[in-house]
């Protein structure tokens, strides 16, 4: 289950007026290196990726999943759930996006599990709305319990 699969110390919820989609790439990492899932170069490598390629990690309107190749600086998969309150435009098609799920994958096998958990969350609508309005850490864990 998505629940028991998220290490809950990478889930937040930031009431920022405003903030630029390098600047959150760089906070959601920092969520990832201070417990150890990658090194202080992923948000580079995230930003790098999203200059080469644009915003491909883009999912649906509303939700971005900010990751890079599991070479750039993973030491193990991990998955951090951060709800803006104002969201982020990250120059895609799909619109801003204040959900995002900062995705760490140590190979291109392991977080396998993670994402099928998490596509049966994020397929029922109603749930990205709920995590949108998530106003704190327990809000996003009530959501996540049922996957």
């Amino acid at each position: 289950m998505l629940y028991d699969l998220i290490d809950h110390d990478l889930i937040d919820v930031f009431d920022h007026d405003q903030c630029h989609w390098e600047e959150a790439v760089k906070e959601t990492t920092r969520y990832l290196q201070s417990k150890g899932y990658v090194t202080e170069d992923y948000a580079n490598a995230i930003i790098q990726s999203t200059h080469d390629n644009g915003p491909y990690y883009v999912l649906c309107p509303g939700v971005a999943m900010p990751h890079a190749r599991p070479e750039a600086s993973v030491l193990k998969t991990g998955l951090g759930i951060h709800v803006y309150k104002t969201p982020i435009d990250f120059g895609s098609d799909l619109g801003p996006s204040n959900v995002l799920l900062t995705l760490a994958a140590k190979d291109s096998d392991t977080h396998i599990e993670v994402i099928q958990a998490l596509s049966e969350m994020l397929v029922e609508e109603e749930n990205i709305e709920k995590l949108s309005q998530a106003s704190s850490k327990e809000d996003v864990l009530e959501i996540i319990q049922r996957y």
